[in-house]
């Protein structure tokens, strides 16, 4: 049961308007140092809450001074999910989660609720699933910080067309005239485009690879839509997709990056993928523990959502990989940018270095550059590291060029120069002309995949 003080460190978000009047103001107004006393108090409070409300964080966070947020212990989606009993405050329990959950994709019905709550299961594209709990006072809050937050249509009734794998009672609405609709990202490309005809939506959000496929449906003139808004998540918008996108809908991409364990950032007017400050605090480290420098990429990518209590995400380690801007946003904002998502830490190319014989990183964006730098004629690739000194790059050209006429040295050329770079031996490429594979358990692209743990080579 909730304490009289447990009540007023929760009071902003009880109330859908005044919460949605202060994400516009904090995002507007706010100074630095306005944001990181909001976040040092949020943060305190609510390793404070969990360390009263759960058994797990209890034991966890017990001989640690809370006073040194920092200094606590990271957290994973295989800890949470292993302690998922004791990590939730309302009393479920991993056993009938589990079997709500498996109940769900069996039937495909996304409306059912679990007691009340929205129980979301996320699709596991590392191999370990992710469970989130969203009471239904979360569910409110944070529809008050989308709608607050986002660059829809100005006196225009939104008709949003919500395309992904999997859907959830959130994800349908139609009140005051506005109107979200689910289409799932299951159906063929035929019955996605015969839907977006009916509905023909003023906004469409989708995987980056699902958003290029419509836009192809567009220009083959097998779809007749036209969006003011455009919204990629869920999968790495790359910046030949976001070019080729922006140019067939004639309107800018922008972008919501949101996971099962928080809303983390969101575009704004301008297009920049700001943090949502005031809902995430967000921590971006090297390897060593240090503050990653703006403008470069981090190699541990760490989030505590600032509200959320239901399941408290508190000094949890995702996989991805971004870099902050070094620059500030011309909309005004303080609240930070995200320049780039570069994929996940599992998806790191490693390789051995000449010279030293330790293994050496390598970041995706640099395989995925040297890519799409080297051919006008590559529509698609997908490039998997099936060794460190194995590389399989699957192709799909564009309309009408044959694959025997198509030149693969310099591409070749272009990913041996990364490995190069990076002091470490040119390997082994093998092309292959065919449509690059989805992920089987999320059916999102994922266009660089390292296929292989470290810990399956002598790392001396």
């Amino acid at each position: 049961m909730d304490t009289f003080r447990d009540y007023f460190f929760d009071f902003e978000t009880k109330f859908f308007l005044p919460f949605l009047l202060f994400c516009k103001y904090r995002f507007s107004f706010w100074s630095l140092k306005d944001i990181q006393a909001y976040q040092q108090k949020r943060t305190r409070k609510i390793a404070e809450y969990a360390m009263r409300h759960t058994k797990y964080f209890h034991t966890l966070y017990s001989g640690h001074d809370l006073e040194r947020f920092e200094s606590l212990p990271t957290v994973n989606k295989k800890i949470m999910m292993e302690n998922l009993t004791d990590a939730n405050t309302f009393g479920f329990t991993k056993e009938e989660i589990d079997t709500f959950c498996l109940e769900i994709d069996r039937t495909r019905d996304f409306s059912k609720r679990l007691h009340g709550f929205n129980i979301g299961m996320s699709s596991g594209t590392s191999g370990n699933k992710g469970v989130a709990i969203i009471s239904p006072r979360e569910e409110q809050y944070m529809k008050a910080a989308l709608l607050a937050r986002f660059d829809f249509p100005k006196h225009e009734k939104i008709i949003l067309a919500f395309i992904l794998r999997v859907s959830a009672p959130a994800f349908n609405l139609d009140k005051f005239g506005h109107k979200l609709t689910y289409i799932s990202q299951m159906n063929t490309i035929e019955e996605i485009s015969k839907q977006l005809n009916a509905l023909q939506p003023n906004v469409i959000s989708a995987p980056a690879s699902m958003l290029k496929l419509i836009a192809k449906e567009i220009e083959h003139g097998k779809l007749s839509v036209h969006p003011i808004r455009v919204i990629s998540y869920a999968e790495v918008l790359h910046p030949d997709v976001k070019e080729y996108i922006e140019t067939v809908f004639a309107c800018p991409v922008h972008q919501v990056y949101q996971c099962t364990e928080g809303p983390i950032a969101i575009s704004c007017k301008h297009g920049s993928l700001h943090i949502n400050e005031d809902l995430m605090f967000v921590e971006t480290l090297n390897l060593d523990g240090t503050v990653t420098p703006p403008g470069q990429p981090c190699q541990k990518f760490i989030v505590t959502d600032l509200h959320k209590t239901s399941q408290p995400i508190i000094r949890y380690e995702l996989n991805d990989l971004v870099t902050i801007s070094p620059d500030a946003c011309a909309c005004g904002s303080a609240f930070r940018v995200i320049t780039s998502i570069q994929g996940r830490s599992d998806d790191l190319f490693w390789a051995k270095h000449t010279e030293t014989h330790a293994w050496q990183f390598i970041f995706p964006d640099y395989i995925s550059r040297a890519i799409i730098t080297s051919s006008d004629a590559i529509d698609e690739f997908q490039v998997i590291q099936n060794a460190p000194d194995d590389i399989l790059l699957r192709l799909e050209l564009k309309n009408g060029i044959n694959p025997s006429q198509f030149d693969q040295n310099p591409t070749r050329h272009k990913i041996e120069q990364v490995f190069l770079d990076y002091h470490c031996p040119a390997p082994s490429i093998t092309i292959s002309f065919e449509k690059p594979e989805a992920n089987k358990r999320s059916q999102k692209l994922i266009r660089i995949h390292r296929n292989f743990a470290l810990s399956s080579y002598d790392a001396t």
